[in-house]
This record gives structure tokens, sequence and C-alpha cells, in this order.
């Protein structure tokens, strides 16, 4: 019997007959043909290799110091609506960059250490505690960078306990520049206690309002040597104002002296022709007193006011207010050792004939001589 050519059914698939079904041998072809070309669509165009998972950056760490801040003031202790003042300790060439300053609280003064809300954004080193600070410890911090460019942040000294003060609302008054305030013309607060009722007074706090009843803000735009004056801006104007101090009462017990609401504060214009010396200025000379008068007629002016005197470096900058001159008659002024070398005006407030405010502004004098 002949043999068999295996040949036919090698790779064909054939029917329970032994017959191979018709069409066959093209689906065959078929799926051998879409299997090459799905082969070369992956050689092609190969799947995109995986993302690579992002290494995080190391943040450097930031060194803190503990020996460059100092408490300047009003931290020993520190007092509700008393001001704290931080300050660096560093040379200012030996740091930039410095942030604002935050001022954090702990109940403790340890641990738990919190972030205190709504802190001054005009000077950040300056703090006043308010009731939420009670019986909490307070310190504030600030970030710069040094002289070799590494990034520290600078922690001043704890502070605290906060202690509480009765307000007193007889114990301060103004002694020149509220009726009325006026813009650029300086107003001074004093406490008005007999010295042995008080002591240690703090830093003055200046506050000002739109409608005198709430939203008091502080103000820190004033004298940092002499914080009971303050002169009135381009800001305050029609806003009103009031002072504030803490001190000690005779039985050792913190008091807040607060004012008399004073304003709106008022602009007015400037009239520097109507003012003359009459005595003592050509040249100011130490212990050589000085008269001034206005030189309006009568019927010109009316209401004239106390006169303010001041004095300069350079008789361009800034002027300070000057004290100690006799407001029973504040017209006249006697130099002192203190204006030797210094230059010297004076200002005052009157009605013009036609009912509006003005200020009389003297020359300038000096320098002052010995």
């Amino acid at each position: 019997m002949p043999a068999k050519d295996c040949r036919r059914s090698r790779n064909t698939p054939q029917s329970g007959n032994g017959r191979r079904p018709r069409g066959s041998l093209f689906i065959w072809m078929a799926a051998l043909f879409a299997a090459a070309v799905l082969s070369a669509c992956i050689i092609v165009n190969p799947p995109p290799a995986p993302t690579p998972t992002p290494i995080p950056t190391a943040t450097p760490t930031r060194q803190t110091v503990i020996d460059a801040v100092r408490v300047t003031e009003g931290g020993d202790p520190p007092v509700i609506g008393q001001t704290v003042r931080v300050a660096l300790t560093l040379d200012e060439d030996s740091y930039s960059d410095r942030s604002r300053w935050q001022w954090e609280r702990s109940d403790d003064g340890l641990t738990n250490w919190r972030n205190v809300p709504g802190a001054r954004l005009t000077d950040s080193s300056l703090y006043a505690p308010v009731a939420a600070d009670d019986g909490k410890y307070l310190r504030a911090s600030v970030s710069f960078v040094d002289s070799d460019g590494a990034g520290k942040t600078a922690l001043s000294p704890t502070a605290g306990p906060v202690v509480g003060a009765e307000i007193e609302t007889d114990a301060v008054e103004f002694a020149f520049g509220n009726d009325p305030a006026v813009v650029s013309r300086g107003v001074r607060a004093r406490i008005s206690l007999p010295n042995s009722d008080y002591s240690a007074p703090g830093r003055w706090r200046w506050d000002r309002s739109d409608n005198a009843l709430r939203g008091w803000t502080d103000v820190t735009d004033y004298d940092a040597e002499d914080s009971s004056v303050f002169i009135p801006s381009s800001l305050e104007n029609g806003k009103y104002l009031r002072a504030s101090v803490v001190y000690l009462d005779s039985s050792g017990e913190y008091k807040r002296g607060l004012s008399q609401t004073i304003g709106p504060v008022i602009t007015v214009e400037t009239v520097a022709d109507v003012v003359t010396f009459s005595a003592g200025a050509d040249p100011p000379t130490v212990d050589t007193q000085i008269t001034v008068e206005i030189t309006l007629s009568g019927g010109d002016y009316s209401d004239l006011g106390s006169w303010k005197w001041e004095r300069s470096n350079d008789g361009l900058g800034k002027w300070e207010d000057i004290t100690d001159y006799d407001a029973a008659n504040s017209s006249r002024y006697t130099p002192t050792a203190a204006d030797e070398g210094k230059y010297l005006r004076t200002s005052a407030l009157y009605i013009d004939s036609d009912g509006e405010r003005k200020r009389a502004l003297s020359q300038t004098i000096g320098p002052v001589a010995d």
C-alpha cells in the first residue's frame, strides 16, 4: 500500500471527513499577515517608557540663633495695651534680606508656640499684647541671610507672663495741640497724676479711629525718642485720636492711663508772613529770652492759640518739639544749653477775618549761640 503524503495535513486544518474546509487557507494567511503587521507596529511604535518618580530636593536647614535679638522695651513684664519692641543686635552690614517679625504666644513659655494673628503691618518689631495674651508668654523671630550667605532665624528671649492693667480714664491729659488737632502740628500727652502717685511709665501708644467709637488701630509713625508727642500726618486727616500709657500706681499695681478722644484732625493753611520776632532773635543766644508776635491787626484775626516752639539740627530736616517753656506765656522762650547750635521756629493757630483757621509760622532763626 503506497505511503500517505503527510505534507497535505501539515499546518493545514481539515474537516471531519479529511478534506480542507473551503476558504481555510485564506483565513490562515490573513492571520499570519495580521500578526506580522502587529509585530511591525510594536517595533516601530514601542509603548512609552514609564515616567520616572521625581526625587524631592532637600530643603536646606535654617539655623536658629538665640543671641541676636533683644527685647528693647515693654517686656519686663509685658502688659496688655503696652507696646513690646524687639530688635536685632547684629550690625546692619552683617545681614540682608530680613523678613517681617513673627510674634508667637505660649501657655507655659516652653511648648506649643502659636503664631499671633493680626500682627502689625507697618513695623512688625512692635506688638501690643491684647486680652487673648493675658497670662501667656511671648516671643518673636525673624529670618535673615548672614554675611556668608547662610539663611538663619533669630529668636528673641521669652517675655512673660503677660499681665493685665486696669484702665484709668482720668490719669492722662493733653498738654498741647489737641484743640483742634491739626495735620503737621504736634500733639503732646502727659500723665496728670502727682509724681508720687505713679512710677515706671512705659511707652505711649497712639491710636486712630474713623468714627471715635470703634475700629481703633495703633499708630506707629511717631517720635521714637519722645513717644508722648505725635504729629498727625495726612493719614490722620478727618480721623480721631487717643493716647494711652501703662504705669505703676502707688500700690505697685499696673494701670493703663487712657486719654479722652480728640478730633477730627483737620488740615489748615500755613501762613509764613504774619509772624515776627520782636526781641532776642538776632542772633538767638542761650539764656536770652526770645519774644514772638503776630503782625496782623486786631480785626484780621481772632482765637490765637498757644505758640509751639521747635528746634532742628540744620533748620531744614526733622523738627523736635520743645517743651520747657512757659505755657502761661508761650510767646516767650529762653533758649537753654540743649538749643546751642540748633535752629528755632515757632507757630500758632488763629482764625482769620473770613472765619478760616490758619497756622502762623515764623521764619527760622539760628543757630543758637552760647
